[in-house]
Order: structure tokens, then C-alpha cells, then sequence
């Protein structure tokens, strides 16, 4: 057979020809070059990324008569033998069909022996993870303690199947998907070195299809030549790669965008004509869900795409915006699981059509989040909530008239009386004076009495320390200050201890407010008709409800008093 086929025609033959495993080459080269040879290596990754090549590549690297470097010649008896493979010391060995324990004795006995030409005996076990349980125990010793002059080089594909015992004894490499632009640039210079002429965007089809696997990418470009008659056009890749199915699918997609749903109705029906797949289809639609979004957030083309793609989200960029491909990306997503289990996938699939073209009349889309953020759901007030606004000026005034007046109940919530405003007053006029400390710990203490223009601040036993701190002569001497300064018709605070006393402190009533305010948020954010609508419409359950928290402010006087009884 003369023609060679490009995946095994270009297959690397040294270190610096493997692409995209910069971590492996360059800690093998080093290896080699510091005379650190191990006996055992572990090469793990996907399929196609390189892990056969770079064995052999060891393998002909620690043997070769004549090294460049680090790298083998490739021309001496030894390279070309190992290339060949007919080098009676580099066994290749196929792990699916040779996966029993008989075969493993087999190679135990065969390591005893010397190599014939080579300095090493290399034996490489491909697809190893298909070794049997007794397989692997048998290989044991043998992979911990081989002969000097022996190397194992194990590869797989699903290193998860591998026994830690296996792994421990090894020197474990992970090959990576090979990135987009590596494998580009490599396919143009192979294809340029067989003069095959190519389009850009045919070039990019083969290799977003080939999903970072360099030999899916060279057995594509081997078929659409073929097909071709020895050229890369973006209509024949298209064609080859099921691209023509798409188009629909795109005519599908951007009906959905734009609610159309008189035309969706006969994409629909084209669709189930056809014959394509509607598991396909949905698949397809959540990946425009996805470069879609990635052009509105980017606000750039993506390098991977053809400028018919690019140019396809561009359009669409304009009509839709992040939040709505949220939801979009939700209803996919159930329609995708729903296709999988009704038999009638034609119906199932046009209801889930009709109802993503149907969003904004469904909910609002700007009160749309998506999956799994912080639900934040705007509750109207209630006038007396409305009323609890921050003064824009300190006022500070006596309102003794208020502390023998307690603050009207209103449905259980917990509400300050009138002693409490006033104590409010006494920790905002210290903040304000710029005694962060001092308006601190008296926050912690509660009014006792007025007598006169002294007034008297209690506090628990449990707050001695605040009570300390308070009575020092120099903080007593600042406050009284103040007070007097501030205050009309108070002279002189005194402070006491109280034993059992079941009076709150102004900061433990505010704990309460705030703990009674974020129930009565959570109970009205759970019955909120949009929190319900996207919990049916995307069968869903609420995880998680955070509150926004809001400093607590205490009302103005004139908002808190009681009317008067007549």
C-alpha cells in the first residue's frame, strides 16, 4: 500500500514534534538530560493528544546510538527499529487483548532476560486500565522492582480504573486536549507541507470537531481531501461534518431570539421532516445559548468560530441581552432531559420551542436571574416601614413625654418605645461627637428613670463591663458634657447595675427588628408571583434566600407617638 495515512504519516518522532504537552517534553528532556531515569511511567490524558508517540519517543530517546541533544537521531539502528517496530527490546503491548494473568507471567519472565541490542528493554502497555484485577497483582513486584535495564511505560485513557497501587509505583504524566490554537497552526503547516489547499474557516470546523484530539483532526482531514478531490473548502467540511443539519437549527435559533413563533412553526415541521435528531438539535441550540453569551459579555468574535458563525451572533447580539439566554439556557436544558424520556419527541420538542419564544410574555425579563445567583426581590413597604427614614440632620431634643408612653404594638412585630428613642438619641449624639467607643457601650444599657433633669442608665450584670467602662471619671465627665450640651433639659446622667433585670438594650431590640424584618422578607419573597412564575415555568425549588441588609433607623418622633385619645 503506498499511500500512508496522515495520522500515522505525521505521527511525532521526537520530543520537540509532540504539541501541546509543553509540561511532559519538557520534564522527560530534563530527565534524560540529568540521567534521571525512572522504571516506571504512568502516561494518562485523552485520546489522539499523544501519549503512544511520546512512549515510543522515550523508548528511542534512552536507546539511541547517536542522541541530538535530547531528542533521538531517528536514523540510527536502534531509532529505525523502534519506529518500525521490529526492535527485539521495545514490546508494544495491547492492554485490551492481552489483559489476563497468564500473559503478565509471560512478561514477568521475559523482563529476566537482557536486551539483544539496546541499553534499555522498554515495555509499552497501552490501554492499561484493561488489565484484570489478578492481571495487575501479578504485575506488582515486578513494575516496583524490574531490572536495572528494564522500563515500563503504561498508557490509558482512564487512569481512574487503575488500582493506587499500580500508580504509586510509577511516574504519573497527564497529557491535556491540545488548545485550539496549537492545533490549528500544526494542521496549516502539515497542510501546506503536502500542498493541500485549505480555507481558513474549513480549517477551524475540523478542528472545533476534533475536540482537542490530534488524531480525530488528521483522520478528518484525510476524508474531506479525499472527498474533496485534494482540497479543504468550507462548503464540503460543512457538509462532511453535518454542518448542513445545523442551518435549520440556526433558522430555529434565531426565531427563538427574535419570537417568531409563526415562522418556528413550520422550522419546526422542517425539522421532524428532515429527520434530524431533536436530541441533536436541542444540543446544538444550548451551544448557540453559549457563544452567544460569550459574544454579549466578550463584546468580541471568537477566534475558534468562522466569520459565518461570528457574524450569526453578531446579528442576534443586538436582539437579546445576558439575561434573557439565562432563562433561555434553563428551558434547554429541561427540554433536553424531557426528550429523553417521553416517546414523542416531536411535541415535546415544539412545546419547548413555542415556550422559549414566548419568555416575555411569560415574566418580565428584566426581573430574570440567572440559575443559582442571589434571588434579590423587591417587596413593597409598609407605610410604617416607609416612615423608618434616616433624619438628614442630627436633632437631638428632650422627649421626656415619650418614656412613660410605650410605642404602639402592632402585630407582634418588635418596635422601640419611647425610652428607646431616646437612648438612640443619647448613642447617636456620642457617634456623632465623634465617640465611637463611648456611643458603643452605652448602646448596651437602657433607660431607668428620669427624675428631674438627671437621668439614670441601667445596665444588666451580664454588662458589667460596658457599665465600667461608662463610669470611668474622665468617659462620666465627657458625657455629662455633651448631654448638657445637647440635650435641653437634662444636666446629669447617672449609671447602676442591676441584678436580674429583664430589660433590652437599645442594640438587642434593634437584633430583633432585624431578625423579625428578614422572616417577613423571606415569607413575602416566597410568595412573590415572579419567584412563583420562574419556579413553574423552570420547575424549579428555592434554595436559598439572602435579605439585603439595611441599617435599622429609628422612626421620628412625630411618626411613633400614639394619637391622642380624642
Amino acid at each position: 500500500m503506498s499511500y500512508v495515512a496522515l495520522a500515522r504519516k505525521l505521527r511525532p518522532q521526537n520530543f520537540d514534534e509532540l504539541s501541546g504537552q509543553e509540561f511532559v517534553v519538557t520534564t522527560l528532556k530534563n530527565s534524560i538530560e540529568m540521567g534521571r531515569i525512572v522504571h516506571a511511567y504512568l502516561f494518562t490524558g485523552p485520546r489522539g493528544v499523544g501519549k503512544t508517540s511520546a512512549a515510543r519517543i522515550l523508548a528511542k530517546a534512552v536507546n539511541c546510538l547517536e542522541p541530538d541533544g535530547c531528542n533521538p537521531c531517528g536514523k540510527c539502528e536502534n531509532c529505525v527499529e523502534i519506529t518500525t517496530g521490529t526492535s527485539m527490546d521495545v514490546a508494544e503491548i495491547d492492554g485490551a487483548s492481552n489483559r489476563g494473568i497468564d500473559e503478565i507471567r509471560e512478561l514477568r519472565e521475559a523482563v529476566r532476560f537482557l536486551p539483544m541490542k539496546c541499553k534499555y528493554k522498554v515495555y509499552i502497555i497501552d490501554e492499561v486500565h484493561m488489565l484484570t484485577e489478578h492481571a495487575f497483582n501479578a504485575l506488582l513486584k515486578t513494575l516496583e522492582e524490574p531490572p536495572e535495564y528494564v522500563i515500563f511505560i503504561l498508557a490509558t485513557t482512564d487512569p481512574h480504573r487503575i488500582p493506587a497501587t499500580i500508580i504509586s509505583r510509577c511516574q504519573k504524566y497527564d497529557f491535556n486536549k491540545i488548545p485550539f490554537d496549537v492545533m490549528y497552526n500544526t494542521l496549516s503547516a502539515a497542510l501546506d507541507n503536502e500542498n493541500v489547499k485549505y480555507e481558513p474557516d474549513a480549517l477551524s470546523l475540523v478542528v472545533r470537531n476534533s475536540d482537542g484530539c490530534m488524531r480525530d483532526s488528521l483522520s478528518l482531514l484525510d476524508q474531506i481531501i479525499a472527498f474533496t478531490g485534494g482540497s479543504l473548502d468550507e462548503q464540503n467540511t460543512s457538509f462532511l461534518l453535518g454542518y448542513s443539519d445545523k442551518s435549520i437549527i440556526n433558522s430555529i435559533f434565531s426565531a427563538v431570539i427574535s419570537e417568531d413563533t409563526q415562522t418556528l412553526s413550520d422550522l419546526c415541521q422542517e425539522l421532524g421532516a428532515k429527520g434530524i435528531n431533536h436530541t441533536f438539535a436541542v444540543e446544538t441550540l444550548i451551544e448557540h445559548t453559549r457563544n452567544l453569551l460569550m459574544r454579549i459579555i466578550t463584546k468580541k468574535e471568537n477566534k475558534e468560530l468562522t466569520s459565518k458563525e461570528n457574524e450569526f451572533y453578531g446579528q442576534l447580539a443586538q436582539k437579546t441581552g445576558e439575561q434573557k439566554l439565562y432563562a433561555l439556557f434553563q428551558v434547554f436544558q429541561k427540554l433536553l432531559n424531557d426528550i429523553k424520556f417521553f416517546s414523542f419527541e416531536q411535541y415535546v420538542f415544539e412545546f419547548g420551542m413555542y415556550k422559549a419564544a414566548s419568555l416575555s410574555s411569560l415574566m418580565s425579563t428584566s426581573g430574570m436571574v440567572p440559575a443559582g445567583a442571589p434571588q434579590q426581590v423587591s417587596v413593597k413597604q409598609t407605610p410604617q416601614e416607609q416612615s423608618a427614614k434616616p433624619a438628614q440632620e442630627p436633632v437631638y431634643q428632650k422627649q421626656e413625654h415619650l418614656l412613660q408612653k410605650p410605642h404602639a404594638d402592632i402585630s407582634d412585630k418588635p418596635v422601640f418605645s419611647g425610652a428607646d428613642l431616646q437612648m438612640n438619641t443619647i448613642v447617636q449624639m456620642l457617634a456623632d461627637a465623634k465617640q465611637g467607643s463611648m456611643a458603643s457601650n452605652i448602646g448596651y444599657g437602657y433607660i431607668v428613670q428620669m427624675t428631674g433633669s438627671v437621668l439614670t442608665i441601667g445596665f444588666s450584670e451580664e454588662r458589667k463591663f460596658y457599665y465600667q467602662s461608662l463610669t470611668r471619671k474622665q468617659n462620666h465627665e465627657l458625657l455629662n458634657d455633651l448631654v448638657r450640651k445637647h440635650l435641653t433639659g437634662i444636666t446629669e446622667v447617672n449609671f447602676i447595675l442591676e441584678t436580674d433585670s429583664k430589660k433590652k438594650s437599645i442594640v438587642e431590640k434593634k437584633e430583633s427588628i432585624e431578625t423579625f424584618h428578614n422572616i417577613k422578607i423571606k415569607k413575602e419573597a416566597e410568595q412573590d408571583p415572579l419567584v412563583k412564575t420562574l419556579l413553574t415555568e423552570f420547575d424549579g425549588k428555592v434554595a436559598d434566600i439572602s435579605v439585603i441588609k439595611k441599617p435599622v433607623f429609628i422612626p421620628e418622633e412625630e411618626d411613633e407617638q400614639e394619637p391622642d385619645a380624642d
